[in-house]
């Protein structure tokens, strides 16, 4: 039987920007005023390695034998 592998495996990479709420703006109409949030795109800064792979479980984890994104010092990674 073949190990399942999890839903992370392989992922597809991160986007180089997030959007994010950066305060309110304001808008009256008639009687009414309504608050509208304010977005704006920064950067991605998170690293891509697993952090699950850092850990004792992680690293023996054989769901994780092949993956792309797999911390270099994990063991597991030979076996695939």
């Amino acid at each position: 039987m073949q190990d399942k592998k999890h839903g992370c495996h392989n992922r597809a990479p991160y986007k180089s920007e997030v959007i994010v709420q950066d305060g309110w703006a304001y808008a009256q109409h008639e009687d009414v005023m309504s608050r509208i949030p304010v977005m704006k795109a920064i950067p991605f800064t998170m690293t891509t390695d697993c952090n699950y792979t850092h850990t004792e479980l992680g690293r023996t984890d054989k769901c994780c034998a092949g993956c792309k994104w797999r911390a270099e010092d994990s063991p597991v990674q030979a076996a695939a």
